[in-house]
C-alpha cells in the first residue's frame, strides 16, 4: 500500500513539474524590440523635429533595446534623397546597426531614412517601423528658397554634376581649388587661355537652361590683376541667349545680356536683346527702375562674390544683385514704344524675314559666351577666344522662375 501511495505522489509531482514548465514556456513574453537611439556623430536623428546640420562623413548608428537578427536587415532599411535611392552598406554588432552611406551624404540635402517593421530581434520580435527626415550640413540642393523650381545645380565638389538631374556636362576643361569655406577641391578653377581657343570652359546640355522667367545664381572670385580687359563668366549662345561679362581695370563694370521674345511684333522684330549694364555710375535710362551708385570693383574684386540675375516675364522686370545687394533693376517695357520684350528665349529667327538663324548651339558654357560649336555670332566664336574667364566659380544654380528680392537675400544668407 505504501508503495502505491508513493508511486502516486511521485507521478503527481512529475506531472505537475511538466505542467509547470510547459506553462512557463507558453506564457514567457518576447521582449519588445524598440529603438534606443539613432545618431549621426553626436546628433540625434529621431527627435521631436527634423534634424539639421547632419554630418556628411559620419555613419548613422541605430541602437536597439536588444540584439538584432542580422538576416532581417537587408530588406528593412531604405535611404532616399527625394525619390532617389541612396546607396549604403550595413553592419550589425549585437544591438547596434551601423549604416554607412556610400561616398557620404551630399551637403545641404534632405534625406528620408526608414527602418521597416520587417526588422526583428534575435528573439523574433518585430520593430514597429520608423521614418525620419533630416538635412545634411552645408549648402546644397535643398537649401535655397524655391528649391523645387531649380533646373540646374552644380556644387563643383571635384566634379561637374548637375544634382537636379536635368543636365549633363559634355566637355570639361577645368581644375579645382579651395572654396570660400576653405574646403579643398570645393570650387571650379578657370585658368584663362594661353592661346586663342584653349581657354578653360565647361559645356552643359539639357532641359530648361533658358526659360521664360528665370534666375541665375553663382559665386565667383576674380582677381583684379586679371581684368584689364573683359572676361566672360558664362553664356548660352551669346546675345541670342544670355551671357555675363566682367571687365575694365580691377573689374570695374559688368554686363548681363539676355534675349527675349517680342510682343507685339509691330516692326517685324522676332527677338530683342536687353544689354543690362550696371556700371555703378548712377546713370538712369528710360527703362531703369534702380541703379547702384557705388563702385562695382569694391563689391567683386579679389574676393568671393554672389551674383544673381532674375527676370520675371509677367512683369518684364530684370534685376541684378551682388551679395544680396540690388545693383540694377530695369523694366524692359518702359520707354519702349517700338516693341515689348517678353519671355527669355533663344533668338533663333532673323528679324524682318523670320528665317532661321544658323549656327546656334543651345549649350550653357561656363567660362565663355558660348560653346565651341556655336557660330551664330561671329565675334564670339570660341576658336578665336582669348578672353575666357580666369578665376574661381562655385554653387551655380538656375531656377525656372524669378526669385523675389527677399528670396535672393535669403539665398545669399544661406550660402555665405
Amino acid at each position: 500500500m505504501k508503495k502505491i501511495i508513493s508511486s502516486l505522489i511521485l507521478l503527481s509531482l512529475t506531472f505537475g513539474l511538466v505542467f509547470f514548465n510547459g506553462c512557463k514556456e507558453d506564457d514567457d513574453p518576447i521582449v519588445e524590440f524598440t529603438l534606443e537611439s539613432l545618431k549621426s556623430g553626436n546628433l540625434e536623428l529621431d527627435g521631436a523635429t527634423s534634424a539639421t546640420n547632419v554630418p556628411v562623413d559620419q555613419p548613422i548608428i541605430a541602437v536597439f533595446a536588444n540584439d538584432i537578427d542580422e538576416s532581417t536587415v537587408a530588406n528593412s532599411i531604405t535611404l532616399t534623397r527625394g525619390t532617389t535611392d541612396v546607396p549604403f552598406t550595413t553592419s550589425v554588432s549585437g544591438n547596434t546597426l551601423t549604416i554607412t552611406v556610400t561616398g557620404g551624404l551630399l551637403t545641404g540635402a534632405s534625406y528620408n531614412l526608414t527602418i521597416a517593421s520587417t526588422l526583428e530581434s534575435i528573439q523574433g520580435a518585430a520593430f514597429s517601423s520608423l521614418t525620419v527626415t533630416f538635412i545634411s550640413i552645408g549648402i546644397g540642393i535643398d537649401t535655397p528658397p524655391q528649391k523645387d523650381f531649380q533646373t540646374l545645380y552644380l556644387q563643383f565638389d571635384g566634379s561637374i554634376t548637375d544634382l537636379v538631374g536635368f543636365n549633363t556636362a559634355g566637355f570639361e576643361q577645368v581644375t579645382y581649388t579651395t572654396d570660400r569655406f576653405g574646403k579643398a577641391d570645393g570650387a571650379a578653377s578657370f585658368n584663362g587661355s594661353t592661346a586663342p581657343g584653349n581657354g578653360d570652359i565647361v559645356e552643359l546640355s539639357g532641359d530648361k537652361l533658358i526659360t521664360p522667367s528665370m534666375t541665375i545664381s553663382t559665386w565667383f572670385k576674380a582677381s583684379s590683376a586679371d581684368f584689364t580687359n573683359s572676361r566672360i563668366l558664362f553664356g548660352l549662345a551669346t546675345e541670342r541667349g544670355y551671357f555675363m561679362e566682367l571687365g575694365g581695370d580691377a573689374v570695374a563694370w559688368m554686363k548681363l545680356a539676355t534675349s527675349h521674345k517680342v510682343s507685339p511684333d509691330s516692326s517685324s522684330h522676332y527677338f530683342g536683346t536687353a544689354w543690362t549694364d550696371p556700371n555703378g555710375d548712377g546713370l538712369v535710362g528710360g527703362q531703369t527702375v534702380y541703379d547702384y551708385t557705388g563702385s562695382i570693383s569694391d563689391l567683386v574684386a579679389d574676393k568671393w562674390s554672389h551674383l544673381v540675375m532674375t527676370y520675371d516675364a509677367t512683369t518684364s522686370l530684370k534685376t541684378i544683385y551682388i551679395d544680396g545687394i540690388k545693383l540694377m533693376q530695369v523694366d524692359l517695357n518702359l520707354d519702349s514704344p517700338e516693341w515689348g520684350l517678353t519671355d527669355l528665349a533663344i533668338a533663333d529667327k532673323m528679324d524682318a524675314t523670320g528665317d532661321p538663324v544658323t549656327g546656334i548651339d543651345p549649350v550653357l558654357t561656363l567660362g565663355y559666351f558660348c560653346s565651341r560649336a556655336n557660330t551664330a555670332t561671329g565675334w564670339s566664336v570660341y576658336s578665336g577666344a582669348e578672353n575666357t574667364f580666369k578665376g574661381a566659380m562655385d554653387d551655380f544654380r538656375l531656377f525656372e522662375k524669378a526669385l523675389t528680392e527677399s528670396e535672393v537675400q535669403a539665398l545669399y544668407n544661406s550660402e555665405k
